[in-house]
């Protein structure tokens, strides 16, 4: 049985990608008004040295999608200008936080895990500030903020933001954390607000003092293995 042929779909747009996410270039370049330029002396000028790939029909050229939009900025064909028009419109999307546009990003990932770890990535967030919201209403404030986020990633990460933004790559340290951790931040941050509520805890010592209790919990609770479940007695 022969697979349904890969695409990158943008808007109305549906280029053929390979596997390891090389774009078909006659039908990419199509796309940019060059399609008959000579793909050697193509590649030549723009410095495109991605290998061949099968889509079907044996090998065939092909062009990384870096590529191909650094081609939509270079070349001054009425097709690459519309791609640049493009750009604007999702850059203004981005830059007014249109979930929209998020949304349609994460719809065309094929891989599970990532649509999970950004729905964990903005429930971290959101449960970050409704915990400093509360903070503030409680009379928190100054360096409170720091040490809170301290004591939850060593906590929850055993150590600081510093050494896992480093370690993992990533400027934001919620970029480095997997779905799991996010998630647990989330559930921890969620926790000490309806503690701090909950006691009426007032001030930056009770606040700190309350959420390292919970953080406490949290890890307890999470390191601490299920007990043993009887089993069911089986019918004769």
């Amino acid at each position: 049985m022969k697979n349904a042929p890969l695409t990158l779909d943008f808007g109305t747009v549906r280029l053929p990608i390979s596997a390891d996410g090389r774009l078909h270039a006659p039908t990419a370049l199509t796309q940019l008004g060059v399609a008959d330029r000579e793909w050697t002396v193509l590649a030549q000028e723009h410095d495109l040295n991605d290998e061949p790939r099968d889509f079907g029909a044996g090998l065939e050229p092909t062009v990384g999608v870096p590529d191909f939009v650094r081609l939509a900025f270079t070349l001054e064909t009425p097709q690459a200008r519309r791609w640049r028009k493009r750009a604007q419109e999702l850059l203004i999307r981005a830059m007014q936080g249109d979930v929209r546009l998020s949304a349609q990003i994460a719809e065309r990932n094929p891989d599970p895990e990532a649509r999970r770890w950004l729905t964990a990535r903005l429930e971290s967030t959101h449960a970050r500030r409704e915990l400093m919201s509360t903070v503030a209403r409680h009379g928190g404030g100054g360096n409170v903020y720091g040490q809170l986020g301290s004591i939850s990633n060593r906590s929850v990460l055993g150590t600081d933001s510093a050494t896992i933004r480093r370690e993992r790559g990533v400027k934001a340290t919620r970029d480095g954390l997997s779905s799991t951790e996010l998630l647990r931040l989330a559930y921890l941050d969620m926790a000490t607000a309806r503690a701090i509520q909950e006691k009426g805890a007032q001030g930056n010592d009770a606040i700190l003092k309350l959420h390292q209790f919970v953080a406490r919990r949290e890890r307890l609770g999470w390191e601490t293995p299920l007990p043993a479940m009887p089993l069911p007695n089986q019918a004769g």
